[in-house]
């Protein structure tokens, strides 16, 4: 039986509902989590402590993450204000804080690139000076290979302690015992036949006729009378719930 075109219509909205509660639920967890988070990150339960030490490990990574962004990106934030500003600035310039020294980015060993001794900026070494401060570069040094480490050689286990040997028990001369003729076994005597017996005549009921399935009773519109399918749960006529 093909589906009213306006009962898709209710179901596409009361799915659109059930979504938008769902959303509602999820936003509602989350701040339980948050809320949790924020009130038990120094003392979480037992059974929270892994979840807590898992966000607060995630948070330090995104952390260093986002100051080596600066760092390459040339800013710094102020500890006042938050604001940015630029690296080499002793003072920030929206609040007058004293900035932090700031820390150059660890040197990663590039056979095409130099670090600058006085900023720390990383040049090409073809380079001759800095594009930064105009300091001159060193040549760079040639990267020696590290030798592998040789792991140490493991202890030589313990000697075993000897043991001095158990006396072993002298095993007694075995007893022959008497051997004993057993007596004859007396044939088994003979096993009559018994007459078979007569069985009585077992008379099977005769079957009953099965009833007629009942006809499926249709529904009635309370609202406006029209005769429906049993497995109908709207009115096709004027929309009302049977």
């Amino acid at each position: 039986m093909p589906m009213d075109p306006r009962n898709n219509r209710e179901i596409n909205r009361l799915n659109a509902m059930i979504s938008s509660e769902e959303q509602t639920i999820n936003a509602f967890f989350q701040q339980i989590g948050q809320t949790y988070f924020a009130n038990h990150r120094n003392d979480p339960e037992e059974n929270q402590k892994q979840s807590i030490r898992g966000i607060l490990d995630a948070l330090d990574r995104a952390k260093g993450y986002k100051d080596q962004i600066n760092v390459l990106r040339g800013i710094a934030i102020c500890p006042n204000c938050h604001k940015e500003v630029a690296i080499e600035s002793a003072f920030c310039n929206f609040c007058g804080t004293k900035m932090p020294a700031a820390k150059a980015p660890e040197p990663v060993v590039d056979p095409n690139t130099i670090i600058c001794q006085n900023c720390g900026n990383r040049c090409l070494n073809t380079q001759r000076f800095c594009n930064r401060c105009g300091t001159k570069l060193a040549a760079p040094a040639p990267v020696q290979p590290q030798p592998a480490p040789v792991p140490p050689a493991p202890p030589a286990p313990p000697a075993p302690e000897m043991q001095p040997p158990e006396p072993q028990p002298v095993p007694a001369a075995p007893v022959q015992s008497p051997v004993y003729a057993a007596p004859p076994t007396p044939p088994p005597a003979p096993v009559m036949p018994e007459p078979p017996v007569e069985q009585p005549e077992v008379q099977m009921p005769a079957p009953e006729p099965e009833p007629e399935p009942a006809a499926p009773q249709k529904k009635i519109c309370p609202n406006c009378g029209t005769e429906m399918d049993p497995d109908c749960n709207f009115c096709l006529e004027c929309g009302t719930r049977l």
